[in-house]
C-alpha cells in the first residue's frame, strides 16, 4: 500500500489498470510494473511486482553501505525506489540517490516525489514493463537521457544478468564494462561488484 498518490497519473491511466500499478510515468504515458497483466488477471500479487531479489537487493545493501561509509558528511544516500519528478507529467523511480545535504536542507519531510535532482543515481535492473519498447536498452537509454537532462551528474546501471555496468555522464562518453572493473561513483570512491559478490 502507498503512503501517497501517485503524481500526475490524472486521465493517463486507463481506467483498469489502478494508479499503484505504474512504476514512472514518461512524458504523460504510463509505464508500468513488470508483470502488471499478471497482476490485473489475479495471478500475481503487488509484492511479486515490487519485489526485488535476493542478488538485487544484496548489491544495492553492499553499495549503500560503502557509500555511507566513505562519503564525506555533506552527502546524503538515499534507496528504495526514490520518486522523482523530473517535469508535470514525467517522473521516475530510482534504486538508489546522493544527494548533497544542502541541496535539500529546505525541503520539508513530507511524503511526496522529490522535484530536486540528486548528484548521482545508481540504478539495479529495473522493474519497468517493456512491452513498448524495442529493446530493454532503449528503455535504460531513454530514462538515462532524461535523469541527465533534468540535471543529474552521473547515472550508473548495474545489470546483474549481464554482469555489466553501464556509466553515463552529461557531455562525456557512455562506458560499458564488466562486474571485476572498478565504476568511478565520485573522487575517491570506486565500486568494485565483483569483490562484493566474491567477499559476501
Amino acid at each position: 500500500m502507498q503512503p501517497f498518490e501517485h503524481p500526475n497519473t490524472e486521465d493517463r491511466t486507463p481506467p483498469d489498470v489502478p494508479d499503484v500499478l505504474v512504476y514512472e510515468m514518461s512524458c504523460g504515458t504510463p509505464i508500468y510494473y513488470h508483470g502488471y497483466k499478471a497482476c490485473l488477471n489475479g495471478d500475481k500479487s503487488m509484492e511479486e511486482l515490487m519485489g526485488s531479489g535476493y542478488l538485487q537487493v544484496f548489491l544495492i545493501m553492499a553499495i549503500i553501505k560503502q557509500l555511507l561509509a566513505e562519503l564525506p558528511n555533506a552527502y546524503q544516500v538515499f534507496t528504495n525506489e526514490i520518486g522523482l519528478i523530473l517535469k508535470k507529467g514525467d517522473w521516475r523511480a530510482l534504486d538508489i540517490a546522493i544527494y548533497r545535504k544542502d541541496a535539500l536542507k529546505d525541503v520539508p519531510l513530507e511524503n511526496k516525489y522529490l522535484q530536486i535532482p540528486p548528484e548521482i543515481a545508481i540504478e539495479i535492473d529495473t522493474k519497468a514493463d517493456l512491452e513498448n519498447f524495442t529493446t530493454a536498452m532503449d528503455y535504460v537509454h531513454e530514462k538515462t537521457d532524461d535523469l541527465l537532462a533534468f540535471g543529474i551528474r552521473k547515472v550508473i546501471w548495474i545489470f546483474t544478468n549481464s554482469r555489466k555496468v553501464m556509466v553515463a555522464g552529461g557531455g562525456e562518453k557512455w562506458v560499458t564494462m564488466g562486474w571485476d572493473e572498478p565504476v568511478q561513483v565520485m573522487k575517491d570512491i570506486k565500486l568494485n561488484l565483483a569483490d562484493m559478490v566474491q567477499k559476501r
